[in-house]
């Protein structure tokens, strides 16, 4: 049931995030099927991937007007507009966004961008980029507590509900994407690990239990939604631990340090 849910290549270029990815992952999801859903962590930069690596999409942890024009998003322009038309990418990405949006589109949000048929000849076979906003525009995001879940989520919406309707035609088969607000966004690597695994856990399981997911009672809602980490609590300089919205009333009874998003 989950082969509608494309591979994803997990492009790090600091080891340190794909420990805190592994991490998350035998923690969170110990029973983790690659049948399922494979994951490859890959350490490189997007320029210099190994040769022969080929993905269908490119995720953009954009902002909310698609401007394709800083940090990772720098990079995808420069890999896959023209030299002599750098905004080449973020007009055609733009253009969508108004069609859909009108050219706002929140964050959390995805939206799946089909590269015009002048862009589609590059080394990785990429015809798609998928908008995912993080922010609204470039800041520091640790105040939006679930920004990194719900973009996850909306990602793989978005894909699985266009591989399900392409009835094997252009599928979307392997996308690749980077650790999402941990730049600007400040975003810890922990806390972007443990909602990027919790997001793709819970999508498969809504994949394969349909009926759990199609009739959802308050009981289920508030067991996913405890799940989610948003919080770490800090006792003068020493981080303790990250917390769940669950734990939090038990972390909390009696205790008065102040609390910091990651």
């Amino acid at each position: 049931m989950t082969t509608n849910i494309p591979e994803i290549l997990l492009l790090c270029m600091d080891k340190d995030f794909i420990t805190a990815f592994n991490d998350a992952l035998e923690k969170s999801w110990p029973d983790h099927d690659p049948a399922k859903l494979k994951i490859s962590p890959i350490h490189e930069r997007l320029n210099s991937l190994p040769e022969g690596t080929t993905f269908d999409l490119i995720v953009s942890p954009a902002n909310s007007y698609a401007r394709l024009d800083g940090a990772f998003d720098h990079a995808i322009s420069m890999t896959f507009s023209p030299r002599k038309d750098y905004n080449a990418l973020t007009r055609a990405a733009q253009t969508v966004l108004y069609e859909k949006w009108r050219g706002f589109a929140p964050p959390g949000s995805c939206t799946l961008v089909e590269f015009p048929d002048d862009l589609n000849q590059n080394r990785y076979d990429c015809g798609w980029v998928a908008i995912c906003p993080t922010m609204r525009e470039p800041a520091d995001v640790r105040w939006d507590k679930e920004i990194v879940y719900e973009c996850i989520w909306s990602l793989l919406c978005q894909v699985e509900g266009y591989n399900r309707a392409a009835e094997g035609k252009g599928r979307i088969e392997r996308i690749l994407m980077t650790p999402l607000a941990v730049g600007v966004g400040k975003v810890s690597k922990e806390r972007w690990a443990m909602q990027t695994v919790l997001a793709l856990r819970q999508f498969v399981d809504a994949v394969e239990r349909p009926a759990r997911w199609r009739h959802l009672e308050w009981k289920d809602i508030d067991k996913d939604y405890t799940e989610v980490p948003v919080l770490r609590i800090y006792s003068g300089e020493t981080s303790v631990k990250v917390i769940t919205y669950f734990q939090v009333f038990h972390e909390l009874r009696g205790y008065c340090a102040p609390i910091v998003l990651l």
